[in-house]
């Protein structure tokens, strides 16, 4: 008997151990993703106020019939396009291994869920693990939910951006809204980036309140023990 509940203490302080571990790695990750975004959103925001003034100023100097100087904005105008075009694609990468991350995430905690239910004895430590599963499996759908949303956005804009490219490869005067239509993505893009931002800082919190939930469960685990 009292074999039976040393092991059961050694699963659930084992079980704590691990859940905290997780918390704190989600948390790195957060943190990193928050540091990675924000670099983006100001590298982003630069890009396209360039883009813009370039534009204005091609506008300009077909208006005064400056073609020499309308030339030179359209060469930079189709370079800027050329790596937003990149930098999308490298984008559609990173959000098609997002949802490979968010399967294998998933049967992990789904493995752990079938390891507290097995070990289920109705303790304090076992319905807290049950919330915690729940709250693992609802997380998991948003998130490979969110991130299959995610990359099918992303592709259809680096689709779009690719038509608009080569519209202006063949249009000498960029017109037919090519160019407006391509701010749009660059617009989009952004807005996405500073949702995606305040999703990340959102996580953060909830990953700092379950932590503290779980130095919590420690704790009365050894004054209970």
């Amino acid at each position: 008997m009292k074999t039976n509940k040393y092991l059961t203490a050694t699963l659930v302080l084992l079980t704590a151990f691990f859940a905290s571990a997780q918390n704190a790695k989600e948390a790195v990750q957060d943190h990193r993703q928050i540091k990675v975004g924000n670099a983006q959103l100001e590298r982003d925001t630069k890009e396209l106020e360039s883009f813009k003034a370039d534009v204005s100023e091609f506008q300009s100097a077909i208006e005064n019939g400056d073609t020499k100087l309308a030339q030179k904005y359209r060469k930079g105008i189709l370079t800027a396009m050329e790596r937003e075009i990149q930098q999308t694609e490298g984008k559609v990468a990173q959000a098609k291994r997002e949802v490979v991350q968010s399967s294998v995430e998933k049967g992990t905690n789904r493995r752990e869920k079938r390891s507290n239910r097995r070990t289920f004895e109705g303790t304090p430590d076992d319905r807290r693990d049950m919330r915690r599963d729940r709250r693992n499996t609802r997380d998991d759908r948003r998130d490979k939910r969110d991130d299959v949303s995610d990359r099918a956005e992303l592709e259809a804009r680096s689709e779009n951006q690719k038509a608009l490219y080569e519209s202006a490869i063949t249009d000498e005067l960029l017109g037919n809204g090519i160019l407006e239509k391509f701010i749009t993505t660059m617009n989009n893009d952004l807005l996405e980036t500073q949702e995606e931002i305040r999703e990340d800082k959102g996580e953060l919190r909830e990953d700092r309140r379950e932590r503290r939930d779980d130095r919590r469960e420690r704790k009365e685990n050894r004054l209970n023990g």
